[in-house]
């Protein structure tokens, strides 16, 4: 019944954060006296409190463990997950953090897109490397794998909506996204315009 839960609210997760990020959505709060920064700030909160509550209830449910890693191995996937966080702190480095959160207006449109830093190698890398870590948990229960399945899935169909919208904003996108694979990296000599 777990599994159940987990993907039920999983799913209403998605939604509703993916409906709070269309510009319909923006567009009606905006039409209520809300400007980007003040939409921009209010959905980080919302998406920050509702992850929390998704993962405290998916913690509380009950759990069947699937494996521990020990010894070398357990390091090693520390490492790894290590790796993943690291990878999101180079996205966030490499983009206007503060403007991305709404605590400040940015230069440029809410909507920009960079190629700088670790976005030369990959057009995801925060989604990449919170895969990264989470794939590689030493520990694995059944609620963890279904978890990690949920919102590596949303990732995957929500990148696909974002690059869309992206496309339409920026044109370039288009070549942005020849050239640059969205969560692994390509080897070198494979890229073009490099």
């Amino acid at each position: 019944m777990s599994v159940v839960w987990i993907w039920s609210t999983g799913l209403a997760f998605a939604i509703i954060h993916s409906a709070l990020a269309t510009q319909y959505c923006k567009n009606i709060f905006y039409r209520l006296g809300m400007n980007p920064k003040s939409y921009r700030l209010a959905y980080s909160i919302l998406a920050t409190l509702l992850t929390v509550l998704w993962l405290g209830f998916v913690h509380q449910l009950p759990d069947t463990t699937l494996y521990r890693t020990h010894g070398w191995m357990n390091g090693l996937m520390t490492v790894v997950q290590l790796a993943g966080l690291g990878i999101v702190v180079l996205s966030l480095r490499a983009i206007d953090t503060s403007s991305f959160l709404g605590l400040s207006t940015g230069p440029e449109k809410q909507d920009s897109f960079t190629e700088h830093g670790i976005y030369r190698y990959v057009r995801h890398p925060m989604y990449s490397g919170v895969m990264l870590a989470l794939l590689a948990s030493p520990v694995q229960t059944v609620n963890s794998l279904n978890l990690f399945a949920i919102i590596i899935l949303y990732f995957i169909i929500g990148s696909r909506f974002e690059e869309q919208r992206m496309q339409t904003i920026h044109p370039e996108y288009a070549d942005y996204q020849r050239r640059v694979s969205a969560f692994i990296p390509r080897p070198r000599a494979g890229r073009a315009h490099e």
